[in-house]
Formats: C-alpha cells, sequence, structure tokens
C-alpha cells in the first residue's frame, strides 16, 4: 500500500510540476483567456483531492479573499522559509551577478531597468535586506512589490500594478493617492541607502526601515490589484546603478 501511496504521490508531484511549468510558461508570455484559467483551476481542484487522499499531513486549501488560478496555496504548516532573496530575471541592460546577489545597470545609456527576485510570498511576514547604490542625485531608483502574474516589464494585460516607493521618496501604487510627509527626507538626495523591506501577507501589506534613517513607512496593498504571489521587483535608470541583496 505505502509503495502504491509513492507512486501516485510521485505522479501527481509530475502532473503539478508540469502544470507549474504552464502556467509560468503563460504569465511570462502574458498569453492566457478567462477558460485557459477556468481549466487550470478545476485541474488545480482534482490534484488537490488526489493529494488530500494520501495522508491527513499533506493537504492543500484555498484562500477565499484571493481569485482565480492565484488563490491555490500550500499549507502553511509545510511552506519552507527562503534563506535569503536572489534575482532571477531582469529586462533591459542588467548584470546579475555574485551568486544572483548583485544587479547592476550596465547601459550603455541611461534608460528603464528592471530586475526581479526569485522568491514569491504568500503567507506570513518576510524581511528583505537590500543595498542601494547610484553615481548621482539626479535620476529616480524605485523597489516595489508586483504580483508574480505580471510580466518583468510591467505590461499586462490583467492591469497589475506595484506598490512600493522611490528613491524621490515618493509612493508608487495605483493612483498614487497615498498621503504621507514630504517634508521629510529619507531617500531623497542620497546616492546609498540601506533598506530593510518586509512584506506581511497575512495582513496584506508592506513597509520599509532605513537602516540609516530609522524612518519607517509603511502601505497597504490592493490584491485585487497586486495579487498574490508576490515578488519584489527593482528599478534602475542610470549606468551604474546597483542594488546588492544583503544576508
Amino acid at each position: 500500500i505505502q509503495a502504491k501511496e509513492l507512486t501516485s504521490l510521485q505522479t501527481v508531484s509530475k502532473e503539478l510540476h508540469e502544470l507549474a511549468e504552464r502556467l509560468g510558461k503563460a504569465r511570462i508570455d502574458d498569453d492566457y483567456v478567462e477558460t485557459d484559467l477556468q481549466t487550470w483551476t478545476n485541474m488545480l481542484e482534482k490534484l488537490k483531492d488526489d493529494v488530500n487522499t494520501f495522508s491527513s499531513s499533506i493537504y492543500m486549501q484555498e484562500n477565499p479573499k484571493e481569485i482565480l488560478v492565484a488563490k491555490m496555496y500550500i499549507s502553511k504548516t509545510l511552506q519552507q522559509p527562503r534563506e535569503r532573496e536572489q534575482f532571477r530575471e531582469s529586462y533591459g541592460p542588467i548584470l546579475i551577478e555574485n551568486n544572483g546577489f548583485m544587479a547592476t545597470h550596465i547601459g550603455p545609456k541611461n534608460d528603464t531597468a528592471y530586475v526581479r527576485g526569485l522568491g514569491e510570498y504568500s503567507l506570513g511576514t518576510h524581511k528583505i535586506r537590500f543595498l542601494f547604490t547610484k553615481n548621482s542625485i539626479h535620476y529616480i531608483t524605485s523597489f516595489k512589490v508586483v504580483s508574480a502574474l505580471m510580466p518583468i516589464r510591467g505590461v499586462s494585460k490583467s492591469s497589475y500594478e506595484g506598490y512600493g516607493w522611490s528613491s524621490m521618496d515618493e509612493i508608487e501604487c495605483p493612483g498614487n493617492q497615498m498621503i504621507f510627509n514630504r517634508n521629510t527626507l529619507d531617500m531623497k538626495g542620497e546616492t546609498s541607502f540601506e533598506i530593510e523591506l518586509q512584506l506581511d501577507c497575512d495582513n496584506q501589506k508592506i513597509s520599509y526601515v532605513n537602516q540609516r534613517t530609522k524612518n519607517k513607512r509603511e502601505l497597504n496593498v490592493d490584491i485585487t490589484k497586486c495579487p498574490f504571489p508576490w515578488q519584489v521587483r527593482f528599478s534602475l535608470y542610470e549606468v551604474g546603478d546597483c542594488v546588492h541583496l544583503l544576508p
């Protein structure tokens, strides 16, 4: 019986892996319609039922606050913590090096470029530390959370948007109507700043602490505009702009 269950579990694992690859390709290509989402949701429901038949210690459940395919996740008790964030993909003239912990704008000219982290976050609280260095104060960089369903280049048929902050101390979010003290200088005018970014998935908000000024800012996230899972995305503009992920 145990051997039969193991074989069946391996089959389900293979099917989940194949489905994940299909979802990943559709997400990157931004090529899917409502009928595709319904088909994938039905497949996930079947696989969830299959997994739940093997053992009471292995189960899947749904988050009713989330929509379509993005609402499926493994129980929090099974979620493994990520030791450290790393860079995975980029758009524009970005060089990823130092084992995925550093990304640099390599030009040859100034232009907007993006780099995104490997981690995908849907549950719990996660802290990500990084050091931003710039050649000058005249160009804007930014960091934000975006939906993993959103293409790296930031253009999506689904109109998903990100939430975060720029080096000019501006909030970047849908509508950009949040209120904060514009008289408080934090990153503006600086060419280097170390940030601890916190993702609070359970309460649907993000915050950061500037390690030099000790200023803290917080931002609520509308998960209908930025659905789970979240990823961290950085925007660089000037040649030589660099972001280094810290332990």
